[in-house]
């Protein structure tokens, strides 16, 4: 009895699209100039673990959208409006790698300084959070589109032309989780600026 109700429950909740989470989201934030696909992509903090889009853990209750959104507001240093995201992706589909959903929305171009220098209250109880990263850079998508041709291994850094990266830069490589993440997008045909 508990099982056909925890199941109704959960068959109900997945049918309506409000399917409570839990689990790690993360959104890609990108914009298009001239024929040109740029992404928002930055370092972790005090990390040698590369050059990656926004994600990481839920919140009790929260969808995998809400997740992807809070996650992108924090590590933009709130620059990137949480409400306006959720927005943007709200009838998107994620791209799941696993238990990892990704999301994509399209924002208008800012100077990465302007992102990286954004104040973040001193009183934030979630000050670390907005803090998590650390130097901010807008890759062109085609600087890295012959890396998702093929499968990703996930120990192997893939180099960012330097000419993208901003000085004091304290890795030259992509996140190869995070680029296991795209390259399924591309798999699964998932990529908003390759639709037509």
């Amino acid at each position: 009895m508990k099982r056909n109700i925890v199941c109704g429950a959960l068959l109900a909740l997945t049918l309506c699209g409000t399917a409570i989470a839990e689990q790690a989201a993360g959104m890609v934030l990108y914009f298009q100039s001239e024929g040109e696909v740029y992404l928002l992509l930055a370092e972790h903090a005090d990390s040698k673990r590369g050059w990656a889009g926004f994600g990481g853990g839920a919140r009790p209750g929260e969808t995998a959208a809400e997740t992807a959104a809070h996650k992108a507001e924090e590590e933009s240093r709130g620059y990137f409006k949480r409400a306006d995201l959720l927005q943007q992706i709200k009838d998107q589909a994620p791209v799941m790698d696993g238990d990892f959903a990704s999301y994509f929305a399209e924002v208008d171009f800012v100077p990465t300084p302007r992102v990286m220098n954004h104040p973040v209250a001193e009183d934030n109880e979630d000050k670390d959070a907005y803090l998590e990263r650390s130097t901010f850079a807008w890759i062109p998508y085609s600087s890295i589109e012959a890396f998702l041709q093929q499968d990703i291994d996930r120990t192997k850094k893939y180099i960012v032309a330097p000419a993208f990266l901003p000085t004091g830069s304290e890795t030259q490589w992509l996140w190869p989780i995070w680029l296991g993440n795209m390259r399924k997008a591309v798999m699964t045909q998932a990529l908003p600026w390759e639709k037509h």
